[in-house]
């Protein structure tokens, strides 16, 4: 049996196993879910067994890797629609807890180097723990040491408790989850809303024998003609098909935008579109990359297959699609035009079907090494403050902007979403899997030596900058209750936490808000864990 035992490989993989069984067990709609993981490890390190530092590492790389490739498309809107607000709230929220931390210090008359140990602790920030271990050991390297220690005994109270409140934070607030969902669900409808289809009997004699590139030139309504019906006979309206008086026409686009085309064309009908079977309208996925990254003006869709794409729908999203527009790897598109052409367009556009099933990984490798090496850059502030984002900050940076352009130079990198699941929940287990056996192995002995009132000052920093954030969000924002979770495990910088979040819904909501808190929560943490170094020097005994 101790022969079993000292195969790390096996402890981590019994981890996982019984950690994941446990999380599956609900008690009144709640569950531990992935956190599971974490206190079966916790139990694991009690009794000496570890996991090795590295697979910690690779498992948070992959989680805030995966995380900011799902959010990297939405972030950088939402960002320039609310980006002043989560400044704010990482801003507050760990401020707060850096002033509980000065607070509890001075209550419970600890040393300095203890103290900051338990900010970056109550606040699970490894980085600012690291930024903070720096500064004390070019000046008093014998104390390093215990800096480690106060982040030991602030960190498993903080991880843990955060998954509880996400858990149970919608009967605190007295919040219904899936009235939160349909309410994010009409916002985003409302900023990208869904294309719909009319069609219209051409009565403006202005239109009347211009070609249908002309008709809407200036893209004044972002709507696209799709088929043209000439007395029984329906065909593809190409760029170069002459309109005549009379013609019904179909329209593909948003609501607001078919209102304006409606004043330019003439007035709706019912008309039916379907009665010629030579019109072929279909939806297929993009797979081929030869497809991918170029404009849809570029790529004379027309001239070349004689078809015109009416929509594009992409994570979520439905696009009116504009000479501009280009295709991405796993797009949905539809396309309308003879179906001979159609069903040749369908075969070389959706290639293999494998692969919109495979992660090209030359770009998603190249990512992670690039987001390795930004954390690794050091940043000088001022009073000779040198400050690093870490490897998980620099590859979440990173795999934001990667997410966002879909590319990295000439390199297109397409993650199917089977792919980042995996990577986002696997990375996350690895990850509580190490921090687990490491909170276990010293949590009793830190106690024993300290005291319980070093765990009751971390808590009571993990808890000052858990109310605030909740109350910043909620009573001030007035936030919906899944962006809150979200951007609340950011404030705490907390995998788990937003592992519990997703869990509870089928949005991306809380990964979104995540995304656009935890940059901010990241570097303020980093900068205030150094700047508590030297305060509390002042004020507390070394």
């Amino acid at each position: 049996m101790q022969n079993l035992l000292a195969e790390q490989m096996l402890v981590l993989f019994a981890i996982l196993a019984i950690g994941s069984w446990l999380g599956q067990f609900s008690w009144r709609g709640l569950s531990l879910g992935t956190a599971g993981v974490l206190f079966t490890a916790m139990v694991f390190g009690h009794f000496g067994l570890s996991v090795p530092k590295e697979v910690q590492d690779l498992g948070l790389l992959l989680f805030v890797y995966a995380v900011g490739i799902s959010a990297g498309p939405r972030f950088f809107r939402a960002f320039r629609r609310h980006g002043i607000r989560y400044v704010l709230i990482a801003l507050v929220t760990v401020t707060a807890g850096a002033l509980a931390t000065v607070g509890v210090a001075l209550l419970f008359n600890l040393p300095s180097d203890l103290a900051t140990g338990l900010y970056a602790g109550a606040l699970t920030c490894t980085p600012a723990l690291a930024a903070a271990v720096d500064v004390i050991e070019r000046t008093l390297p014998a104390a390093a040491a215990t800096v480690s220690v106060g982040y030991g005994v602030a960190y498993p109270f903080s991880m843990i408790s955060v998954v509880l409140l996400v858990q149970f934070l919608p009967r605190m607030l007295r919040r219904n989850l899936r009235k939160e969902e349909d309410a994010w669900q009409a916002e985003r409808r409302a900023e990208t809303p869904e294309l719909q289809v009319k069609t219209y009997r051409l009565t403006n004699p202005n239109c009347a024998g211009k070609r249908v590139a002309e008709v809407n030139p200036h893209r004044l309504a972002l709507a696209n003609i799709s088929r043209i019906k000439r007395g029984e006979k329906v065909f593809a309206a190409g760029p170069d098909v002459q309109l005549e008086l009379g013609d019904v026409v179909m329209v593909v686009g948003p609501q607001e935008e078919l209102e304006k085309l409606q004043l330019l064309l003439g007035e709706e009908t019912n008309e039916r579109m379907d009665v010629n079977t030579t019109v072929l309208s279909m939806d297929v996925e993009v797979a081929e990359e030869s497809f991918t990254g170029k404009t849809l003006a570029s790529m004379r869709l027309w001239e070349q297959y004689t078809l015109v794409i009416t929509r594009i729908r992409r994570q979520g999203l439905e696009i009116a699609p504009t000479g501009n527009a280009t295709l991405e790897m796993g797009d949905q598109i539809r396309v309308v035009g003879d179906r001979d052409a159609v069903q040749s367009f369908v075969k070389r556009v959706h290639g293999s079907s494998r692969r919109t099933e495979e992660t090209n990984m030359v770009p998603f490798l190249i990512g992670l090494v690039l987001g390795i090496a930004v954390g690794s850059i050091p940043i000088n502030l001022p009073n000779g403050l040198t400050i690093k984002l870490g490897m998980a900050g620099g590859a979440f940076i990173v795999s934001l902007l990667i997410g966002h352009f879909g590319k990295i130079g000439p390199l297109h990198m397409y993650v199917p979403p089977a792919a980042k699941n995996l990577s986002r929940e696997l990375g996350l287990m690895l990850f509580l899997a190490g921090a687990g056996t490491n909170a276990g192995a010293r949590f009793v002995e830190v106690l024993q030596t300290e005291g319980w009132q070093l765990l009751l000052a971390g808590a009571v920093v993990t808890i000052v900058s858990l109310i605030t954030g909740v109350m910043l969000m909620d009573r001030v924002y007035r936030m919906n209750l899944l962006a809150t979770m979200g951007a609340l495990c950011a404030t705490m910088t907390n995998p788990p936490g937003l592992g519990a979040a997703n869990a509870q819904t089928e949005t991306d909501l809380p990964s979104l808000s995540y995304a656009s808190v935890y940059p901010s929560a990241l570097i303020f943490k980093i900068i205030l864990a150094q700047i508590l170094v030297e305060v509390l020097r002042w004020v507390l005994p070394r």
